[in-house]
């Protein structure tokens, strides 16, 4: 096939895709907001279409939807641009897609939320997916365990604090976006956001006065030295950690 993204082909590629054994759907759930003065807004989505692409193609017999955007942003609200849906249109638009390709005659949906706001949403909409659609598997691959888990990991590997590599907008994610989408990044605007401990204390203070109450430039770590090869190795282990999740869950 030339792609594995369902927006790119035809009724009767996505047909004979299914019929080859492609049942599994891979839907990635990103964001439009602020991602700090040297990323666009739609990093998020972008790296939702980016990392889905190569999760489908890691497990082999997946195809990638069209990205669910916007997200869960309402902490981002306070720098133009940013969007945010309520939480029952974000439900519902989930809801909408299961049902959609559940129709189809998929058999496995895989959750991909590339945006730390829709963690919980995703995984209370996966807990309840259960009961509600017992004859299909619906599989949250990334999660607050997962990220924290990967993070641990980078910064026992690179030397690099887990605090430098941030969770929004700092050295890992401005990295897999230079590794991925080089020509959106302006390095010359990269700057060190929030490199405090990022404590429950500190997360909740976040979601209550809104990221501004913790950062002024919207970055969750330190953005200056990130580069395309860390960030290359860090989309690899994110989506080989994904695929782990999702084949262990098949």
């Amino acid at each position: 096939m030339k792609t594995v993204l369902l927006e790119e082909m035809s009724w009767l590629q996505i047909k004979n895709a299914m019929e080859a054994g492609y049942k599994t759907v891979v839907i990635a759930l990103g964001a439009i907001e602020q991602h700090g003065p040297h990323l666009p807004e739609g990093t998020d989505s972008m790296l939702g279409y980016t990392m889905a692409e190569a999760l489908a193609k890691e497990l082999g017999n997946a195809l990638v939807a069209p990205t669910i955007r916007p997200g869960l942003s309402e902490h981002h609200m306070a720098f133009p641009g940013s969007l945010t849906l309520r939480l029952s249109t974000f439900v519902a638009v989930m809801e909408d897609y299961v049902d959609c390709y559940i129709r189809h005659g998929f058999e496995a949906i895989v959750l991909f939320p590339t945006h730390g706001g829709n963690f919980k949403a995703v995984d209370d909409f996966t807990n309840a997916a259960v009961e509600k659609y017992p004859n299909t598997k619906i599989i949250c691959c990334l999660n607050n365990k997962v990220t924290t888990k990967l993070s641990e990991e980078f910064a026992k590997e690179s030397g690099i604090p887990v605090n430098i590599l941030g969770s929004h907008s700092g050295y890992a994610e401005t990295s897999i976006m230079l590794a991925s989408y080089p020509h959106l990044v302006d390095m010359h605007l990269a700057e060190e956001g929030f490199v405090g401990d990022f404590t429950a204390e500190v997360r909740e203070k976040m979601f209550k006065e809104g990221m501004c109450g913790v950062t002024k430039n919207g970055i969750l770590g330190d953005a200056r030295n990130a580069n395309a090869e860390f960030g290359k190795k860090n989309k690899e282990r994110i989506v080989k950690a994904c695929a782990e999740v999702v084949r262990q869950q098949l």
